[in-house]
């Protein structure tokens, strides 16, 4: 006998057994977290021609006994640090900038259950900052390039009034749009697509509809942080060491401060072509300053991961 010839309230049983069946197997499936590893996003916007902006994790702080990582290139540059609790699955961003007393925006809540509510902010986006509360519609388990995720499918409570009707997760990568605006639906012809999500240089979310393909542009190895016609400076990120090389123009003092003002490296003999370790150094945001012999001062933003 098919589940069509049954009688109904059988029917009734099978569905709520299924669907039990499929809630567990979603709570089963094991947590995957965003920022556990170096994570790297490509969002795509066209509008008279198509450009994808590159942005990614990296490099580590402390603020009030709590560890974020810093969110560069694109818009963020290093002035938006994030964190994640994955105990309680939860995403949060901090803006440098926001006036003091600067406070953490929840992004993201992935212990949301099928009916939850949460209030969404979008800090530091171009779409509204408080398009409020949101119902949490579906939960889907879906294949992507190299494990299964799940999509979290939400709706406003709002839909008279809120300038974002509907918005996509996904466990692991964020939103679909930018990942700073979790209450935001994908917008190719706005503020963007998410076309590419990698997870330490391994691509884990591949939409090719408007780019040719998902390279990774994250820093490893040897990058060149400067090139003038006067000095090179480079980062080796592997090794934990910078390269400054003079070309045209002599140095006479090099410093490394902490955000904090601290003076953490000074060379007042520099040579032409000197190779800093920062293994001893504090981790995080660092200032490398530069002065040379005609009184010119050059101050450059660095990272130690």
């Amino acid at each position: 006998m098919t589940i069509e010839n049954k009688p109904r309230y059988i029917k009734l049983i099978m569905v709520g057994l299924c669907f039990m069946i499929c809630s567990n197997v979603m709570r089963s499936q094991a947590y995957i977290p965003m920022l556990k590893y170096h994570g790297e996003w490509h969002v795509t916007n066209c509008n008279s021609g198509c450009a994808t902006d590159k942005y990614y994790t990296i490099g580590d702080t402390l603020i009030n006994g709590l560890h974020y990582t810093f969110l560069d290139k694109f818009h963020y540059l290093k002035n938006f640090v994030v964190r994640e609790d994955t105990a309680s699955r939860r995403v949060y961003l901090r803006l440098l900038a926001d006036p003091p007393p600067a406070k953490d925006y929840l992004l993201y809540d992935f212990s949301l259950q099928v009916n939850d509510t949460i209030s969404i902010t979008n800090p530091g986006s171009p779409y509204p900052k408080y398009p409020g509360n949101f119902i949490v519609d579906s939960i889907v388990l879906k294949p992507l390039v190299n494990k299964s995720h799940r999509y979290f499918y939400l709706h406003s409570e709002d839909t008279l009034t809120s300038h974002t009707k509907t918005t996509i997760w996904v466990e692991g990568i964020g939103s679909l749009c930018l990942i700073n605006t979790p209450g935001a639906l994908p917008q190719i012809n706005g503020a963007g697509q998410l076309n590419c999500f990698f997870s330490n240089n391994v691509n884990e979310y591949s939409k090719l509809d408007s780019i040719a393909d998902c390279i990774s542009i994250y820093p490893v190895g040897v990058k060149e942080l400067k090139n003038q016609s006067n000095y090179i400076i480079s980062q080796n990120f592997d090794g934990g060491t910078i390269s400054i090389k003079a070309t045209y123009q002599d140095i006479e003092n090099v410093q490394i401060v902490s955000t904090d003002g601290k003076l953490v490296y000074q060379n007042n003999s520099f040579e032409e072509h000197t190779i800093i370790h920062l293994n001893s150094f504090q981790k995080g945001l660092l200032l490398l300053k530069i002065e040379n012999k005609a009184g010119n001062y050059y101050t450059y933003k660095l990272f130690n991961p």
